[in-house]
């Protein structure tokens, strides 16, 4: 039986209309958020992710509307084009569900990784967690596990990322070499040390944390998972 291109093409059309509809309806039934997506394969994904947290949680991140952007440019290892969290949304570069993993990122071993999209969207949560928390990160309990210092002092140390094709980035604030991180990428100031840390714990893989911010993350996430 011949049947025309024309009739697969539209099945398929309207199969993907249903799972975008299916998806963007759980995701707003479950965790009372709303997404502009269209694209099934990312509503999935940003489900999937959803799932690491108690609805609760979510609720108590701020955080209303998941934005999915196409024009934020190609993702690369270590240049923070990744996401951002702003008022009560978070922005993902659609790139990231694209290519979620490019070889010579900040992995270590397989499976003891969260992927680029688990690791950018649970981070820019963190990132509102702390918004709507009056900001933990710049509580001083906070700032002295990693030694923070907003200005520079004998002795400190300030993150500087180069990826090539992309402009050089600092960090804003400055960390005592003692300190230990989750990765690269939490040495950039207070705030982004404090959602990464909750992505890593939220994520799966709380023991990658160091254990003081690990004792922290846990104190102050305890009673979401009781």
């Amino acid at each position: 039986m011949f049947i025309p291109v024309s009739s697969i093409l539209r099945v398929s059309a309207d199969q993907a209309v249903k799972e975008s509809e299916y998806w963007t309806k759980r995701i707003s039934d479950v965790y009372g958020l709303e997404i502009n997506c269209e694209n099934p394969f990312i509503l999935r994904s940003v489900y999937r992710i959803l799932s690491f947290f108690p609805p609760k949680l979510i609720k108590d991140c701020g955080v209303k509307r998941i934005v999915i952007r196409s024009d934020m440019g190609p993702n690369k290892p270590f240049y923070p084009n990744h996401g951002y969290f702003i008022a009560d949304y978070i922005a993902l570069n659609q790139d990231i569900f694209v290519h979620p993993d490019i070889p010579d990122d900040f992995r270590v071993n397989v499976g003891e990784y969260l992927t680029r999209p688990e690791q950018t969207m649970i981070h820019e949560l963190g990132h509102g967690y702390d918004a709507y928390h009056n900001f933990p990160s710049g509580s001083k309990e906070w700032l002295s596990l990693s030694g923070w210092s907003e200005k520079p002092a004998n002795g400190l140390r300030r993150m500087v990322i180069r990826d090539k094709g992309v402009p050089e980035r600092k960090g804003e604030w400055y960390y005592s070499p003692e300190a230990k991180f989750t990765r690269f990428y939490a040495k950039m100031n207070p705030w982004d040390d404090f959602a990464d840390s909750f992505a890593y714990c939220v994520g799966g893989l709380k023991e990658k944390v160091p254990p003081e911010k690990q004792t922290y993350m846990d104190q102050m996430l305890s009673k979401y998972y009781v």
